[in-house]
């Protein structure tokens, strides 16, 4: 059993803002999982603040290094201390959800609380990351009481600026109806925006779009076209995506190599769907040698996060635990 194509949207985005740097700090990175770009790594541990937050978001995103919440809050927590309200907001989100310490609704209100008035401070004065984070804690409900129109009203100022997190973002709530009437035309229109400046979620969406016929007349071949560009760039269910098409022969020419090519590098992202694809393409001996094992290993990591279909292709073989 084979999952469909997975396209998951999140309207959580990460904004870095520059900030100068405030003298040396005293952190050390693991030898064993510290990031490539060594200019990158001495800026932060120079004090440069965005080098900082972009430091954290690799080890919170599990981007370039082994996800690690831990280092990632060492991070967090410094920038948060001396009044960063993007480090505050993910202190606040790592209180909140326990992730890298202990979770403590309190600790994550005081983080919550002191970024809040921040990001509301900055973004009446038009500043767009700040738009766009408050539309978050208006969209999360943190610290204020969810309202998902008040959280459209920012995204669409800051996605007016243009603004390409915020314009897929609110393409987000227009093709799920969250915030504004539903409507996959407008969806289209601020997808489109968002990808022809490179946003690899908004191309993500924009090859669904096409591939489904949402707002656009349908088309294989546009679809491919953006699920290809964002697929390059990295993005886990594009990559799934364009595994899929491969596989089905959807606007391109059917290939089982290139279908277990682009489900590996989704899988080794861990996207379940391509998890489960992958393991199928063992079991089936599709585009890559007859494997069982390797099935099975692609089958329990797809359902450890839950997958459907790869908890039924490993009942099937009588397997009910997936540790």
């Amino acid at each position: 059993m084979k999952n469909y194509k997975i396209v998951s949207f999140s309207v959580l985005s990460l904004i870095l803002s520059a900030c100068a740097g405030k003298g040396a700090v005293n952190i050390v990175i693991p030898d064993n999982n510290c990031p490539n770009d060594k200019e990158l790594v001495q800026k932060a541990l120079d004090g440069d603040e965005e080098a900082g937050l972009k430091i954290a978001q690799m080890y919170y995103d599990g981007d370039g290094v082994i996800q690690d919440y831990t280092e990632a809050i060492k991070w967090y927590k410094l920038l948060a201390e001396g009044g960063n309200p993007y480090a505050q907001y993910y202190m606040g989100i790592c209180h909140d959800e326990g992730r890298g310490l202990e979770a403590s609704l309190t600790k994550a209100m005081e983080y919550y609380k002191q970024c809040f008035l921040e990001f509301k401070s900055r973004a009446e004065k038009g500043d767009k990351d700040a738009m766009l984070y408050l539309g978050n804690m208006y969209s999360l409900g943190k610290y204020v009481t969810k309202d998902n129109t008040a959280a459209v009203k920012w995204y669409r100022e800051a996605a007016e600026k243009g603004d390409a997190k915020a314009q897929y973002t609110i393409g987000v709530c227009y093709g799920e109806g969250t915030g504004v009437a539903q409507s996959y035309e407008e969806a289209v229109k601020w997808y489109r925006q968002a990808a022809d400046q490179g946003n690899a979620d908004a191309q993500c969406a924009l090859g669904a779009c096409f591939e489904e016929g949402n707002g656009v007349e349908k088309s294989a071949t546009e679809a491919i076209k953006w699920y290809r560009l964002s697929a390059e760039q990295g993005n886990a269910d594009a990559q799934c995506n364009l595994g899929y098409c491969y596989d089905e022969g959807i606007g391109v020419e059917k290939s089982l190599s290139d279908a277990v090519r682009w489900y590996r590098l989704s899988a080794e992202q861990g996207n379940p769907t391509a998890q489960n694809n992958l393991g199928y393409c063992y079991e089936s001996g599709s585009g890559v040698n007859q494997s069982e094992e390797e099935a099975v290993k692609w089958y329990k990591l797809s359902a450890k996060q839950g997958n459907e279909g790869a908890i039924a292709n490993l009942k099937a073989k009588g397997i009910t635990e997936f540790d």
